[in-house]
């Protein structure tokens, strides 16, 4: 890839991780949720002070209704039973004899009886007091309503409502005193027409009184149900929406966080790939000048033989440097430069054999058991050789981490889902804590001397295999899980298809 591709793509990709997180977030949703709370709080108010003060109103006008079909029939009841008779009788109406006034007094409780009626006066034209439920209020004056002239007169009758507060106290003065709100409706007190005449002759005036207290405070009841019903609505839905901004604010926050690391791993893994094609041609420019060295250090070695010591000893150590300098670059150039893995079936336990096989020498001498104990027929498709210098490194790593004598366990481990673990343990210190992040990555080395390759190439070989690599900490030292695929179908595939190792 050109090196401006790179540098155009690595600029946007610092471009876009340097959008301030603020501006993606849902910063103006929470603004918004208070600003709707707001909205529905005053409109579910307004609705429910609607709706009660329309039960209220509906509540006082059936009660005004009430209160004038209730005088109407005190205007009929009166003067039948007892005005009528008692002019026939007697000529004129003096309810200031005993006589009269008692026979009022039974007709009025006959009608008004069960009925919420908390008091009745009866006015004549001097505006005095000439009848009425309570025996203190007769014959007196100034009881009487403003307008007591007009509805002696003939005018339409009065209703009113009578409150010891003022009514928006009444929410929160619950429960309420009997009398608290009483309903005064005032109007004539009618006769019926004579004979021969068509007007209604006028008696005086009625007031009648109803404690409406035990409705009224029905209706608050009802409008305080309204509001509460209003308000916790209106709570609740500003809890889910703040529920679902909270959830919907943290997801995208883990999506950003996602987003970030994948645009850091592109960024690495576009300077890794730039970088390893450039180690791929020094590498490969080095190989071939480095095997003209090795070759000729070998073939002066051959010569030397009875030569002084010295010369054969530096001989020896430019040889051993050139093997250790072309496995460096072999190892930089299988990095940069993977195979694609041959799709055979292999048996991980040949693979094993062969691999301590060949470092059986080496482990022997530096006091090293390895102890083995993986089931039979662990069979894979992938590449024999990538496979054997994967677990060739994971072997020399164990070997290289014991410092002198101990041991190698190497397990294998029934996995689920169709893959096989083979676990590598080693009796070494194991992995340090802040190494163990880092662990898999190109170049990351705790050794003198080491290309910090190994493991990432055993890894590269694993994931080409469609398997997986784990590192960690054991019970005595680090321990390495490989997972690859189980050819479970391995039976139906014909022989020759099988890997000759």
């Amino acid at each position: 890839m050109p090196t401006s591709h790179v540098a155009t793509k690595d600029r946007i990709v610092e471009k876009k991780a340097s959008v301030p997180e603020h501006t993606l977030s849902l910063s103006y949703a929470r603004p918004l949720s208070w600003f709707s709370l707001i909205i529905i709080l005053f409109t579910s108010l307004g609705l429910s002070f609607f709706i009660s003060h329309s039960a209220q109103e509906t509540l006082l006008t059936k009660q005004k209704e009430f209160a004038r079909l209730m005088v109407n029939n005190l205007n009929n009841q009166i003067f039948r039973r007892f005005a009528l008779p008692t002019i026939l009788a007697r000529g004129r109406i003096a309810l200031r004899q005993p006589t009269q006034y008692e026979h009022l007094d039974r007709v009025v409780q006959s009608v008004i009886e069960g009925l919420p009626v908390a008091k009745l006066r009866i006015y004549d034209f001097s505006y005095l007091v000439a009848y009425s439920t309570s025996v203190e209020d007769l014959g007196r004056a100034g009881l009487a309503h403003p307008r007591i002239e007009a509805i002696l007169h003939g005018a339409e009758p009065i209703s009113e409502i009578i409150a010891s507060f003022p009514s928006w106290q009444a929410p929160f003065r619950l429960p309420l005193k009997p009398g608290t709100f009483l309903l005064r409706v005032l109007a004539p007190l009618r006769g019926e027409p004579l004979p021969g005449r068509d007007d209604v002759p006028i008696m005086g005036a009625i007031e009648l009184t109803q404690d409406i207290t035990e409705d009224y405070e029905r209706v608050l009841a009802f409008q305080g149900i309204i509001v509460v019903m209003c308000l916790l609505s209106s709570v609740i839905l500003f809890a889910l929406m703040l529920v679902l901004i909270h959830r919907s604010e943290r997801i995208l926050h883990e999506r950003m966080q996602k987003n970030r690391l994948l645009e850091n791993e592109l960024h690495s893994n576009e300077r890794l790939a730039s970088m390893g094609r450039v180690v791929a041609s020094i590498a490969h420019e080095i190989r071939n000048p480095l095997g003209i060295i090795r070759s000729s250090a070998e073939l002066l070695q051959r010569r030397a033989n009875g030569q002084d010591k010295g010369t054969i000893r530096l001989l020896k150590a430019i040889y051993d440097e050139t093997l250790r300098l072309s496995q460096t670059v072999n190892d930089f150039l299988d990095y940069a430069r993977p195979k694609k893995p041959r799709q055979t079936i292999l048996d991980i336990n040949t693979v094993l054999d062969q691999v301590l096989g060949f470092l059986e020498g080496a482990l022997k001498a530096q006091g090293i058991v390895v102890h083995r104990e993986t089931a039979p027929n662990l069979l894979t498709v992938g590449d024999a050789d990538l496979l054997y210098r994967a677990f060739y490194n994971i072997v020399v790593n164990a070997q290289q981490a014991i410092e002198g004598s101990g041991s190698i366990t190497i397990t294998s481990i029934e996995a689920q889902q169709g893959m096989l673990c083979i676990c590598c343990m080693d009796s070494g210190p194991g992995f340090a804590e802040d190494a163990l992040a880092h662990i898999m990555d190109p170049f990351y080395t705790t050794k003198d001397g080491g290309t910090g390759l190994g493991l990432p190439i055993v890894k590269s070989i694993i994931e080409s295999h469609e398997g997986r690599i784990v590192c960690e900490n054991g019970e005595q030292g680090a321990c390495i899980r490989v997972f690859l695929r189980s050819a479970v179908d391995a039976k139906e595939i014909p022989e020759q298809a099988f890997a000759k190792i």
